[in-house]
């Protein structure tokens, strides 16, 4: 009898020796991927969504170099000090060396650094500042069109609709709205667009007022705003107490989180855009329908950017075999990756290929000015 139980006591215990070795290996299986954005805002949901769509997808199809992949979402509060703090203990920590998100040019500019200090790549999925080809932000890579691309095609825009004298408003002591409208300020001159009046001061309505006495005075027939924020919100309710009936041309953050616009300044206004919403065919179109499944409404551009930032991480590494940065790096430089958006590659470290159109509100949706049905495809 004694013998029996010590056979048995040996068994158990080469058992649980067993279980405690499928627990470390199922362990070390599982890739932990580290995305960064204000996970806390209530805007969020749709950039998580897009990452834990895609997530699924990855897994589904194999994994990065075989391995499942888990989500470690870092929640930075579209804080800068935050953020810094967020990329440091990122940095310190293994995992997947691409890291994505941040949601503001200042914070991607300020954490790049120290992601390549430690030895990690960033793919930043909602800025726009071509700044990142720069020697100073190696490592970090702009996922999105730059926004000398986006000012581009704004101005083209408005040149094709006969607007030659234009005031602009940006958001103070934001980079984001200095760099664009620079940008504008390029492609304006080249297209003989003016720019009669730049102001990024909105402190109350009656200063408000003096603006739209001086831009009467100059002839400004439109207005470009690259405002962020809470700007966005006053500038918009200034425009409709003041009866605007200017076009009014807004960079794409106004796509980035909801945001309150007047009904009668909707129909007034265009946003530069990427994701095309109304796709009824190939990529866009397929993610649109994956994500209606899935959650049951409408993707935005924030979950379209988050689903193709994800998906390119995972292909970058696949296609690499490894999750060494140099080899990262070499892959990313060479090659083109198929994305909801089409074959892309990068120019530099600033992805190249991203179709750029403005868009309008129709049925206080955002959707394409050349497709005007309504955003998305399906019963929401």
């Amino acid at each position: 009898m004694k013998k029996h139980l010590m056979i048995l006591s040996i068994l158990l215990t080469g058992l649980v020796f067993c279980f405690g070795c499928t627990a470390e290996t199922a362990k070390t299986n599982t890739l932990s991927v580290d995305v960064v954005y204000p996970f806390s805002q209530e805007y969020s949901e749709s950039f998580k969504n897009g990452i834990e769509l895609a997530a699924k997808e990855i897994n589904e199809q194999g994994g990065i170099l075989n391995q499942t992949i888990a989500i470690n979402y870092n929640d930075d509060g579209n804080n800068t000090n935050t953020a810094v703090e967020v990329a440091t203990r990122i940095g310190e920590n293994p995992g997947f060396p691409i890291v994505i998100g941040h949601r503001s040019t200042d914070d991607v500019l300020k954490v790049g650094s120290i992601y390549n200090q430690n030895n990690k790549l960033l793919f930043a999925p909602i800025i726009a500042s071509s700044k990142l080809n720069l020697a100073e932000n190696e490592g970090a890579y702009l996922c999105a069109p730059s926004d000398d691309a986006m000012a581009s095609e704004m101005v083209n825009s408005m040149a094709a609709q006969g607007i030659r004298r234009i005031a602009v408003v940006h958001t103070a002591g934001n980079t984001y709205g200095k760099d664009y409208i620079q940008k504008v300020e390029e492609h304006a001159g080249e297209a003989g667009i003016e720019i009669v009046d730049a102001v990024s001061y909105l402190p109350n309505l009656d200063y408000f007022r003096y603006y739209l006495k001086k831009w009467d005075s100059l002839g400004a027939q439109a207005i470009v705003t690259a405002c962020v924020g809470e700007d966005i919100t006053a500038l918009y309710g200034y425009l409709e107490k003041t009866g605007n009936t200017r076009p009014i041309f807004a960079s794409y953050d106004i796509e980035i989180q909801p945001y309150i616009i007047p009904q009668s300044m909707k129909s007034l206004t265009q946003v530069t855009s990427y994701f095309n919403n109304t796709a009824t065919a190939g990529p866009e179109a397929a993610f649109i329908q994956a994500y209606q499944q899935t959650y049951g409404k409408n993707p935005d551009l924030p979950a379209a950017q988050a689903y193709m930032n994800m998906h390119l991480a995972a292909a970058a590494a696949n296609q690499a075999q490894s999750l060494d940065v140099a080899a990262l790096k070499k892959v990313l430089g060479e090659n083109s990756f198929d994305t909801i958006y089409g074959s892309l590659n990068f120019d530099k470290r600033l992805i190249d290929g991203i179709p750029v159109f403005q868009k309008i509100y129709v049925n206080d949706q955002l959707v394409p000015r050349d497709n005007l049905t309504g955003g998305g495809q399906g019963s929401e």
